[in-house]
């Protein structure tokens, strides 16, 4: 069965990798492993949770405006700065137009789900996580559990 997600002009088929497989997300551009969403036509790979990730949701640290997931930045430069983490983004994010306020999908699902809109509450990703957006490393070490992600020069 094949899936549309608005992010990919393709169907999608859900897959689970084999174990000790990873892929590399085309959304978060982060690795993963588990249940994705897979074109493979053009090697495009969701995880489980990006493929999930709501289109807009109130989000606590952003009372003001709801956020809109776009599937890249739209800032000339192609990179996002997280406002939840402190690290710069290429993938998928959480935006404000309005604001100029941008978090990481994964960053705008780690707080509590509970202010979210939507009333289910997602599976992270599968990162190695000492970090979060209350508490981060910051300046961020080379350890980060989000290796594509880099502090802004």
């Amino acid at each position: 069965m094949e899936f549309k997600h608005f992010s990919h002009g393709h169907g999608l088929v859900l897959h689970q990798t084999g174990q000790g497989s990873e892929i590399h997300c085309s959304g978060c551009k982060s690795p993963g492993s588990g249940n994705v969403y897979a074109c493979w036509k053009c090697n495009y790979f969701l995880h489980e949770h990006c493929f999930r990730a709501t289109r807009s949701l109130s989000h606590p640290s952003h009372p003001l405006h709801p956020l809109t997931l776009v599937p890249y930045p739209t800032y000339p430069s192609t990179q996002f700065f997280c406002n939840s983490c402190n690290l710069v983004g290429i993938g998928f994010c959480y935006c404000c137009s309005e604001c100029d306020f941008d978090v990481h999908v994964h960053c705008a699902h780690m707080q509590a789900t509970p202010h979210l809109s939507h009333s289910t509450s997602l599976p992270l990703p599968n990162f190695t996580n000492n970090f979060t957006p209350q508490n981060p490393v910051y300046p961020p070490t080379q350890n980060t559990p989000f290796p594509n992600y880099h502090v802004p020069s």
